[in-house]
């Protein structure tokens, strides 16, 4: 009995989600990793600008060449790290990576560059987010752009800087995006994040 409800239940859940078949069927994304310099600054930045809540903290764990010794899992790539888990709204959530001494580079890579990434912060009204930013002394970089054609017809957006220099973005499209109107297949949506 427990083999047909635990069948039933793997069924809903592809049939809940629309998509293509894969090799690893999943519900969605748990979350998004960042490395940061400074893992409190990193919280409170969140805490404060989205109303992130902190859930969960480990380590610090020592990643350095004695503890490289020990485990096969990973090479030397810093004396430690501290990894924190946040939750933003009804979006995946954002682990947080505080590298003790990284043996990387310690520049913030551009945008264009690969291996570059970032955040988007879903806002029913980007005008107030940009004035909150702003009024915090977070920078913005120029001002927020509406698509009027394409796919993404009726988005706004905009990008900003996180204090330690990472290039993050606010988005808006209340009234929805243009790609809508003609595709059954939804992008995830803060209104119907389930669907």
């Amino acid at each position: 009995m427990k083999f047909i409800a635990s069948l039933l239940a793997a069924v809903a859940l592809l049939m809940a989600v629309p998509g293509h078949a894969a090799g690893v069927p999943i519900a969605g994304i748990d979350h998004v990793g960042i490395n940061v310099p400074d893992l409190k600054q990193a919280e409170a930045f969140f805490i404060d600008t989205f109303g992130c809540v902190p859930v969960t903290q480990i380590g610090p764990f020592p990643l350095d060449a004695a503890a490289a010794e020990k485990s096969e899992a990973f090479a030397p790539r810093a004396d430690s790290v501290t990894l924190a888990m946040i939750r933003c709204g009804t979006g995946a959530n954002i682990e947080l990576f505080e590298y003790v001494n990284p043996r990387g580079s310690k520049s913030m890579p551009q945008l264009a560059e690969a291996g570059a990434s970032h955040i988007a912060f879903y806002t029913e009204d980007i005008i107030a987010g940009v004035a909150y930013l702003k009024s915090h002394g977070i920078t913005v970089l120029g001002e927020p752009i509406t698509m009027t054609a394409g796919d993404t017809g009726g988005e706004t957006w905009v990008h900003f800087r996180a204090p330690w220099g990472a290039e993050m973005e606010l988005v808006s499209y209340p009234k929805g995006k243009a790609y809508e109107g003609h595709t059954a297949q939804r992008l995830w949506n803060p209104s119907r994040p389930a669907q």
